[in-house]
């Protein structure tokens, strides 16, 4: 009967041994499986986009000259296919056979949301110009003054309205770009053509009077350039003009209404 109970407590212990050794893996696998899951959904919630991304900077018979950052890199891409698209036009770029790309039109770049290079946000208000001097300019909004130090490009006059691009700071925001709103011109799309360098062409008209617009890359819009139409209604903020029938306008910032 001693001998009975030995064994039955020896199997007792063994059996305890072999569950907590299976609870163990089950655990160790259900880890596993978890983690793969992690894996699985955080692959599938971040959308697979281009092999490449950025702004046209430069358009030539190499291809095009995309900027990404700081940086600026060559892409080989078919002239037929690049003629598509516009200097400052933001592209995905989509790697083929050999050291060949395609470019698409970059659907998840927001014209409207504009970062610097190291990811500051780039904000805009619509003010009247404050006091001005040699440190600082501010800028009168309904929502109370804002300064900003002085560019040392500023030509604007106290009284004057204007808009400006800016990264906001502690004490003093930094003004990128300004716009005086009495320079601004409305005019309806007539016609959109692209010269040899790639750079967007825009015959409007306004009250009448036409106009020849250039937009190259330097020049910001809230849209991208391959979707103007005939018939859209655009505000232009002249960077430069010259007398000509019609009269051209160098583009500063072009806003699509």
């Amino acid at each position: 009967m001693k001998h009975i109970n030995k064994i039955l407590a020896t199997v007792t212990v063994a059996s305890l041994v072999l569950a907590s050794g299976c609870t163990n893996t089950n655990r160790q696998n259900e880890g596993q499986n978890i983690q793969g899951a992690n894996t699985e959904r955080s692959g599938q919630d971040i959308p697979a986009r281009y092999s490449a991304q950025g702004k046209i900077v430069k358009i030539d018979k190499d291809g095009l000259h995309v900027q990404d950052g700081e940086n600026v890199n060559l892409y080989k891409v078919d002239q037929a296919r690049s003629s598509n698209y516009f200097l400052g036009e933001y592209v995905g770029l989509n790697k083929l056979e050999g050291d060949s790309y395609d470019a698409v039109s970059d659907q998840y770049f927001d014209y409207s949301l504009r970062r610097t290079s190291d990811g500051n946000e780039i904000k805009r208000i619509t003010a009247t110009v404050g006091d001005v001097n040699d440190e600082f300019i501010s800028a009168v909004t309904e929502m109370g003054d804002i300064k900003f130090k002085n560019p040392g490009n500023f030509s604007l006059m106290a009284g004057d309205q204007f808009m400006a691009d800016y990264i906001e700071g502690d004490n003093l925001s930094q003004m990128l770009s300004f716009y005086d709103e009495s320079s601004k011109i409305s005019a309806t799309v007539r016609e959109i053509s692209r010269d040899v360098s790639g750079m967007l062409r825009i015959y409007a008209v306004s009250n009448d009077k036409e106009y020849d617009i250039r937009a190259d890359a330097d020049t910001i819009t809230n849209f991208a350039h391959s979707t103007l139409r005939s018939g859209d209604e655009i505000i232009v903020y002249p960077e430069d003009t010259w007398i000509g029938d019609p009269e051209g306008i160098d583009a500063k910032l072009i806003v699509k209404r």
